[in-house]
């Protein structure tokens, strides 16, 4: 196949996301001339059985509203039940996680255009006079962002969260070499956690640093800044169909 046309040719670009997440962008990103090296930084594990989650999973018909973090909570979740309550409002963040669930048959009637939990509480369905003393559950991973459960506390809604997966480091996670620094060309991140890690996981992080990064968000940017990285790229956010766009307008600019 000729790739010589293709937008990204000859690039080498680095994929630290799951393993299993990585594989579709890697495809992509292959069909549009580069080299895809999958590099994952995170391992998503369901989190062990404990009574608070349990309990929650047995208490579904109690909920008004269920909102999905991430695709990998629509996951961890439906391998350890078989469905939802059918009085249940649905909400997800992001149009990955939404697929996730029309892949279990699950109807989204709670769906941001964006891909934030900002964008989530801006809906009419989440505001005070809609959420005021109803009973919302959040599936996410362990150690998640406090502000969307906060927001709709202060709303009036009572919220639980069931941490249903966690992100850990892979292991026997090896270091990149100097030599597989230098022959990338841009290193792709989804996270903040997950840049956390590759920067922990790298032992020459000052040539790690000199890598251009591309980051899904202003969190990541900024995070990207005071680690220490000096080309920064920003997606509009932390989707496939984001990134590749992101890994163009890149690698056409001056």
């Amino acid at each position: 196949m000729n790739t010589r046309n293709h937008k990204l040719h000859g690039l080498t670009v680095l994929i630290t996301r799951p393993v299993e997440l990585a594989k579709q962008l890697a495809s992509r990103i292959e069909q549009l001339g580069a080299r895809p090296i999958i590099y994952p930084v995170i391992s998503i594990e369901t989190t062990p059985d404990n009574i608070q989650t349990n309990q929650l999973l047995q208490q579904l018909d109690g909920f008004d509203i269920a909102i999905f973090i991430s695709p990998s909570a629509v996951t961890a979740t439906f391998e350890r039940i078989n469905r939802l309550p059918s009085q249940l409002q649905v909400a997800a963040i992001g149009s990955s996680t939404e697929k996730a669930l029309h892949q279990h048959k699950i109807t989204v009637s709670i769906k941001p255009e964006g891909h934030n939990s900002e964008d989530l509480l801006a809906l009419k369905p989440l505001q005070t006079d809609e959420v005021k003393s109803k009973s919302i559950i959040i599936f996410r991973g362990t150690g998640g962002r406090e502000h969307l459960g906060d927001t709709l506390i202060s709303r009036g809604a009572e919220v639980h969260y069931a941490e249903i997966y966690q992100r850990v480091l892979p292991q026997n996670a090896v270091s990149l070499s100097d030599d597989e620094l230098n022959n990338l060309d841009i290193i792709t991140v989804t996270s903040n956690q997950g840049l956390q890690n590759l920067f922990k996981l790298t032992d020459n992080t000052d040539l790690l640093c000199h890598t251009p990064l591309l980051v899904p968000g202003e969190r990541c940017f900024h995070l990207a800044k005071t680690l220490g990285f000096n080309s920064v790229f920003q997606s509009d956010n932390a989707t496939d169909a984001a990134c590749i766009e992101a890994l163009i307008q890149w690698a056409e600019s001056p």
